[in-house]
């Protein structure tokens, strides 16, 4: 409320109120047109081509498709997002040769994150109102959503409410393992990662964890999705399915204990700095003991704002840790139909024991 009432008066900060009037123009936080955002992802298409020898051009604005896929547009924008979208995008074609699934994404519902959420009710409903415009447009089953904190919570806690009822979407059913996702009975709208888990609960993708050997992982319960919407153990099921080495910060440090990053609600701004290093330091020193005792040296999260600021809070603090989201772990691990041998990662840098061979 005190927010709100900062906000009627003017008195806002710049990394807020910009992407705010950016969503409203044109869909998304960071201003990005229709024929850019496309742009983008084929410049990702073009990377996957290199690299696994496969086209995983996606569709866009597909009328008719099964699902509408909905991702925040730092995943399209800044590393390390770009390898996490990289990965929807390897996904979703692996899923569409292997089973048929028609997934498109929305160049007019280019963003699931809202900075709404950090400004009013009515701003954060009018965002959040272009995922169920578009999708009834498009004619879509359901809505399958990216890996984002205050997207999830503002999904979670207020989307049907505001926005809804969305009787004219189904309620979600994997077509794939034919599994109902209750949980999204009313927003229509369900997790990546609860869709991937459940994907690989009953063994629809192949694998090959081995591929991520060189990453000792640990996990960050984002705030949102970890205390604002309980989701605990589906990314935690995921990373243990497609990676070989996986351990856990200190209990009073995770899940619904978890530590703040230090940058969200607007605080991701480069004059923020030293308050960020000061509020991040709870949750870099709980890497830096994982980092110690185990070797740990990939700090994975399912927030856009966390891989936007950890990465400096690592350097900071931890400089042996990088950041990955989820979904660039999986798509590491997956083994895609027709693809040449693979020697290296997403980023490009050689898979353990293949350092020779990425070389020639």
């Amino acid at each position: 409320m005190g927010r709100e009432l900062l906000n009627l008066l003017g008195l806002n900060i710049d990394w807020i109120a910009t992407p705010v009037a950016n969503c409203y123009r044109t869909g998304n936080h960071l201003g990005i047109q229709p024929h850019a955002f496309k742009d983008m992802l084929d410049f990702f298409t073009e990377d996957i081509e290199e690299l696994t020898g496969i086209n995983v051009a996606p569709s866009f604005n597909k009328k008719g498709a099964d699902i509408l896929f909905i991702t925040p547009s730092g995943d399209v924008f800044a590393d390390p997002g770009t390898y996490t979208c990289m990965g929807y995008m390897m996904l979703f074609h692996y899923l569409k040769v292997k089973y048929g699934l028609d997934v498109t994404w929305s160049t007019y519902a280019s963003e699931g994150g809202n900075f709404g959420f950090f400004t009013s009710h009515e701003t954060m409903k009018r965002l959040n109102s272009k995922m169920y415009m578009e999708a009834r447009r498009l004619g879509v089953k359901w809505i399958l959503g990216g890996e984002c904190g205050h997207m999830w919570r503002v999904i979670n806690q207020y989307m049907d409410t505001m926005n809804g009822p969305a009787d004219f979407l189904e309620e979600p059913v994997s077509p794939i393992t034919g599994t109902k996702f209750e949980n999204a009975k009313s927003t229509k709208m369900v997790h990546i990662c609860e869709f991937t888990a459940d994907l690989i609960k009953h063994d629809k993708l192949e694998l090959d964890p081995g591929r991520n050997d060189k990453f000792k992982v640990t996990y960050h319960d984002s705030c949102n999705p970890a205390r604002g919407m309980g989701l605990l153990d589906e990314p935690r099921y995921v990373i243990n399915k497609v990676c070989n080495h996986f351990y856990e910060m200190p209990a009073n440090t995770i899940r619904e204990n978890t530590f703040c990053c230090g940058s969200g609600a607007g605080l991701n701004a480069g004059e923020d700095m030293e308050l960020r290093m000061a509020g991040g330091l709870p949750r870099a020193n709980a890497v830096k003991h994982v980092h110690e005792k185990f070797g740990v040296n990939m700090l994975s999260c399912i927030c856009a704002i966390d891989r936007a600021v950890l990465p400096d809070l690592m350097a900071y603090w931890v400089p042996e840790v990088d950041v990955t989201g989820i979904h660039e772990l999986v798509a590491n691990a997956l083994v895609m139909p027709g693809e040449t041998e693979k020697t290296t990662d997403l980023r490009a840098e050689p898979l353990l024991g293949m350092e020779e061979q990425a070389d020639e």
